[in-house]
Formats: C-alpha cells, sequence, structure tokens
C-alpha cells in the first residue's frame, strides 16, 4: 500500500495531479479543491512536495474491473479526517475528496460546532447530508488533532494581513459571528483572495462564502 508519496509536481487539472518521485515513477492521483493553491505554487517553483496518500479501488466489483486510485493531502491528520468522512453513509471516497473545497481542519471546525452552513456549503453535500455528517462524527471530536494546525493557521493569516484581524471584529460585534466562525471565514477569504486584501474585500468574501 502507498501511504505517502514524494516528488515534483508535473500537473494540477481540476481535482487531479501528477507527480513524479526521484526514481522516475510518476503517480496520478485526486487532491481536494482545499489544496489546489498549495500545490499550483510548489510546481510553479518547481519544489518537490510530500503528500500523504489513500489508496483505494474504483469500479464494479462483479464485473471485476476495479481500477486502483490514490488520493493525496498535505498531512496525515487531513488524510485520518478523511478516512472518517467516508465512514458516513452515502460518501464514498470519490465523492468525499470532492466534498473538501475547503481544508479539513475547517471542516472538523464545521462539525464540532454543527455549522450547517459551512457543510451544506461543500461540494455535493446538501442539508440532509450535513445533517447527517454532523450525527455520524460529531462525537467523535477528531477535530481536536487538528487544534495545533488551525491555531497555526490563524496566526499565520492574521500575521500576514493587517486587516484580517479589523474583519474579524466586524463580524463578531456588529454580525453576531462567535469567534471562532469569524476566524474561520476569514482565513477562508484570505485563502481565496490572498494575504493582500483589504478589510472591504475580505467582508466581502466573507458575505459571499455564507451565502
Amino acid at each position: 500500500m502507498i501511504s505517502k508519496i514524494f516528488g515534483k509536481v508535473e500537473y494540477v487539472e481540476d481535482d487531479t495531479i501528477s507527480i513524479c518521485n526521484e526514481t522516475g515513477v510518476t503517480y496520478e492521483m485526486y487532491i481536494g479543491g482545499y489544496a489546489v493553491p498549495e500545490i499550483q505554487i510548489k510546481m510553479e517553483e518547481n519544489q518537490p512536495i510530500e503528500l500523504h496518500t489513500y489508496h483505494y479501488l474504483e469500479g464494479n466489483v462483479t464485473s471485476s474491473q476495479m481500477i486502483p486510485r490514490l488520493i493525496g493531502f498535505l498531512s496525515k491528520e487531513e488524510r485520518d479526517f478523511f478516512i472518517r468522512f467516508i465512514k458516513v453513509p452515502g460518501i464514498s471516497a470519490r465523492s468525499g475528496i470532492k466534498a473538501l473545497g475547503i481544508s479539513p481542519d475547517l471542516i472538523a471546525d464545521a462539525i464540532a460546532n454543527s455549522n450547517l452552513p459551512v457543510l451544506n456549503k461543500l461540494p455535493g453535500i446538501g442539508k440532509k447530508k450535513a445533517e447527517q455528517i454532523v450525527s455520524k462524527l460529531q462525537s467523535q471530536e477528531f477535530n481536536k488533532i487538528f487544534k495545533s494546525q488551525n491555531g497555526d493557521k490563524i496566526t499565520k493569516s492574521f500575521n500576514q494581513n493587517s486587516n484580517s484581524s479589523e474583519a474579524t471584529e466586524v463580524l463578531i460585534t456588529q454580525l453576531g459571528y462567535k469567534t471562532n466562525e469569524a476566524e474561520n471565514l476569514v482565513i477562508r477569504a484570505l485563502e481565496k483572495i490572498g494575504n493582500e486584501a483589504s478589510t472591504e474585500s475580505i467582508l466581502e468574501e466573507v458575505f459571499r462564502l455564507s451565502n
């Protein structure tokens, strides 16, 4: 079983990437949308990347036409989250990776806080499926494995953008968001529009993400 791959990214296309390791072997794998920006940066800078992988077979068992597939994650914690995520009835490995439009740590936080609006907006996840995800996974408290990682992400994002604190304050004091919800929304906005964004641009993107 392939559990981790280290190499240079040859291409990124939608939710599929190709990585060539130092021996010349090239692997094709699926990735979540949340990981695309970081992987593209590595490719553009011609820098190697390490991805933790999940291996599964896709196809029709009765016809014996099973194709081996790989899914790549930026960390072991993200892969561990995914393995639990796809245990929810109706979420397969393929639909599960498509749902990861935002990073797994933010999804874990939404599950822990029963934040159904965030889960509803994940690709392929509607209201009923969001409720099922919370019901199935909330008691596991797996969001704790992301605690330090999410804290680092918040600190990094806030340090890189002096307007992020102001945008967060507006969301909390004027719009009634909880602190963790406001911080997560600002992080998601910065991931979309970049760390140089103004306060107004951050809030506009937050409102877009919330609708």
